[in-house]
């Protein structure tokens, strides 16, 4: 079959590779579409040894696809059965685990390999996060399930209750994912962001203002939004340092902060802790998904309750994988959609 393998920073190459064969509990999936994410961008310009493992490696973790063949003691799908893959499971058998936090697990198996024309799907994938798309449901539209299924998770983590007002810091595809997955829940969403035509598009996915401008042009606004006093919850989700300042700074008192965005290992901060303190702010970290959160965004996708089509800005055929991040490897893209 043909397969993108990643052989190094910067390299990647569509290449021959023996398709593979299910094992105990495995299942192989035609893929009928795959996502790119700004994770694959990242791990192609810097590489990535957690995410990716030995080189050369499967690329892309993004697919949804038809069942071509299950493995021995898989009875819960069938060959032919349309279904969508998360990138992770978690082992069952850790602290985490024990504790329900699958997403910290000390054994998170983590997966890849959408961008080509088969992928086996690990069999505690199979057992915790694969699941049946409806026939309604477009390939490219089932397999932003797992990008959802993190917004749903810090929407969740962060208890957003109707009508409170939040604030996004960021106006990317993760951001257009949260804005939905919040007003889904009643609040009322303002972005915060530079490029116009984006924050466009994030209007169109539901906030209900959008803004820009300089730190001091957007503290007021935000504000002057938010009743005078700032966002029950924000949402950082940008993932620097100085954008997770801003949003410590906007919050009100007593409410609540979102650090969605990952920052690069050893960044460092400062926080004012007598605000922190004196005006009781909630500060949160919120990485990745679990299968509860997998599950539910399988739910609202098939419920046609994403508006995809902002998402996902084109398509490819899988021979022009390579090249494309070539081009794009230095910008912040929109989704394309790679249909083998």
């Amino acid at each position: 079959m043909k397969a993108v393998m990643f052989f190094g920073p910067q390299e990647i190459k569509l290449v021959d590779v023996p398709r593979p064969e299910p094992g105990p509990g495995e299942v192989l999936v035609r893929i009928g579409a795959a996502l790119t994410c700004g994770t694959d961008f990242k791990a192609y310009r810097q590489g990535h040894r957690v995410l990716l493992g030995d080189l050369p490696a499967p690329f892309g973790h993004e697919l949804a696809g038809t069942i071509e063949a299950v493995g021995e003691g898989v009875t819960r799908f069938k060959t032919g059965m349309r279904v969508v893959a998360a990138n992770s499971a978690p082992c069952d058998n850790c602290f985490y685990c024990a504790r329900g936090q699958n997403q910290l697990c000390d054994n998170l198996r983590l997966h890849n390999g959408a961008y080509a024309e088969f992928n086996r799907v690990p069999a505690q994938i199979v057992k915790h996060n694969l699941y049946e798309l409806p026939g309604s449901l477009d390939f490219k539209e089932g397999a932003l399930a797992e990008p959802l299924a993190c917004a749903i998770h810090g929407a969740d983590v962060m208890n957003v209750q109707a009508g409170e007002r939040v604030a996004i810091i960021g106006a990317g595809t993760m951001s257009l994912l949260l804005v939905q997955a919040l007003a889904d829940r009643g609040a009322k969403v303002l972005v915060i962001g530079r490029n116009p035509e984006r924050l466009a598009v994030a209007k169109r996915a539901g906030a209900e203002l959008t803004v820009a401008g300089d730190e001091k042009e957007v503290h007021a606004a935000v504000k002057a939004w938010a009743d005078g006093v700032g966002p029950d919850c924000v949402f950082e989700a940008v993932g620097k340092s100085e954008t997770w300042q801003q949003a410590i700074g906007l919050v009100r008192k007593g409410g609540r902060v979102c650090l969605f965005g990952g920052c690069a290992m050893g960044t460092r901060i400062p926080v004012d802790a007598h605000r922190v303190h004196y005006e009781q702010l909630h500060l949160q970290g919120v990485f990745h998904h679990t299968p509860k959160y997998n599950s539910q965004a399988v739910e609202h996708l098939a419920r046609g309750k994403v508006k995809s089509e902002l998402l996902i800005s084109a398509s490819i055929p899988l021979a022009e994988v390579p090249a494309y991040f070539a081009r794009m490897h230095q910008q912040s893209n929109p989704k394309v959609a790679v249909i083998p």
